[in-house]
């Protein structure tokens, strides 16, 4: 295997400091048919060479109390046992201010302690039933062992051509994949939208030199914000405890800054990964959600030979590779998302031509040509990352080991 193409990763919007992210093209081995005669694409990074570490961000616990109560009562008992305050949010606020249901959020949690908070609650005010969690934040750290800006810079070019959750995220505007900042506005798309014209929509979506790939500063964003199932970030972490209102926050140190990778799962996407009551999650296994929200897949193309000497062949041909070079143009901008992107856009068109191309074969007595049956499986032409899948799936068992030494502690 050798390097064949380069995806260029800029800084920022200025386009400077570029680095250059390698690909070796080798010959793809399968039995299955959809993956015959096709090459895939592998990116010439170490993944070796970094730290990976998973964490909880943040994790959201609901409980009802046994009688209504203030939430700065709660909060006093809360700041009482962990020394902070948590501010426990009244879902259903009633006379003076009181409530029986509650949410608190706790960042950064030492479930250890978070353990003991609820019981020092229950004990106090009885739960009507027991506190399940609505939602939490999981994060994947990847450290430079060789700390610097060009090692981080490489993995998160990585991270976005390469992630591949689930394609629901396609389905609506505010959820497409989008950075932040962008080069043009506050928030790109990575593969341009026309929703005002369908048609031109579908050349968007289609045509790469309508994409825009992030920059290495910018944060990728995949779903929308407190969407009930997921929302996906990547980012290179250069800075911490930020405050966006006051426009305050920490500079890492060097040997701090890491790329991320982070989901938060919402009540939907809890319920899908199997998180419900807060005192069973010791028994939840973390590795498995690698399967439903921390995919990484390689992109495969085609290789085509001219099926005879013949020069009516050719023509055919080349446009077969000519197909491959866009497709090729468009990972290398917007990734194994990018490229599905655009096969959902070219079934659109065929939706958009099927009625013309049957008045066509109608008026000259001829039907239409048979599809193609052959099997696309979940993830079409991508295959899987497996060098990615060991290196999540290790962080995720680390974490499961933390969590159950916290909740058995």
């Amino acid at each position: 295997m050798r390097p064949t193409l380069t995806a260029v990763i800029y800084r920022s919007k200025t386009l400077d400091a570029p680095v250059e992210l390698a690909y070796g093209v080798e010959t793809l081995r399968s039995a299955q048919k959809r993956f015959q005669d096709r090459m895939v694409l592998r990116p010439l990074i170490n993944l070796d060479a970094y730290q990976w570490a998973a964490v909880v961000d943040w994790i959201d616990v609901e409980f009802e109390l046994g009688r209504p109560s203030q939430h700065w009562h709660l909060n006093d008992r809360i700041e009482r046992l962990t020394g902070r305050k948590e501010y426990p949010e009244a879902l259903d606020v009633g006379p003076g201010g009181t409530a029986t249901r509650y949410r608190l959020r706790v960042q950064e949690p030492d479930f250890c302690v978070l353990r003991r908070v609820l019981a020092d609650l229950e004990e106090e005010y009885d739960f009507a039933s027991p506190a399940i969690v609505v939602g939490i934040e999981v994060s994947i750290d990847a450290y430079p062992k060789d700390p610097g800006e060009e090692a981080r810079a490489l993995l998160y070019g990585v991270l976005v051509r390469h992630f591949f959750p689930t394609t629901t995220v396609l389905t609506r505007g505010r959820t497409w994949p989008r950075f932040v900042p962008g080069l043009v506005k506050p928030a790109d798309y990575v593969v341009s939208r026309n929703q005002a014209d369908p048609r031109l929509d579908i050349i968007a979506r289609m045509t790469p030199s309508f994409d825009r790939s992030p920059t290495y500063t910018s944060t990728f964003y995949i779903g929308e914000k407190d969407d009930p199932f997921a929302m996906w970030r990547i980012q290179n972490k250069v800075v911490d405890k930020q405050n966006k209102a006051a426009g305050t926050h920490e500079e890492l140190a060097e040997e701090d800054k890491r790329v991320r990778i982070e989901v938060a799962l919402g009540p939907d996407g809890c319920r899908v990964a199997g998180i419900a009551e807060f005192n069973r999650i010791s028994e939840l296994s973390f590795t498995k959600l690698q399967k439903g929200f921390f995919q990484f897949r390689l992109p495969t193309f085609a290789t085509y030979s001219p099926t005879s000497t013949r020069s009516s062949s050719k023509p055919i041909h080349a446009v077969k590779q000519r197909i491959e070079e866009t497709r090729k143009h468009r990972f290398l901008n917007a990734g194994v998302l990018g490229l599905q992107i655009r096969e959902d856009a070219r079934r659109d068109h065929a939706k958009l031509q099927r009625d013309y191309f049957l008045s066509w074969h109608k008026a000259h007595g001829s039907k239409m040509p048979k599809k193609n049956r052959v099997g696309v499986g979940p993830y079409g032409t991508h295959i899987d990352y497996k060098q990615m899948s060991r290196v999540i799936e290790r962080a995720l068992a680390g974490l499961q080991r933390k969590v159950r030494r916290e909740m058995e502690g």
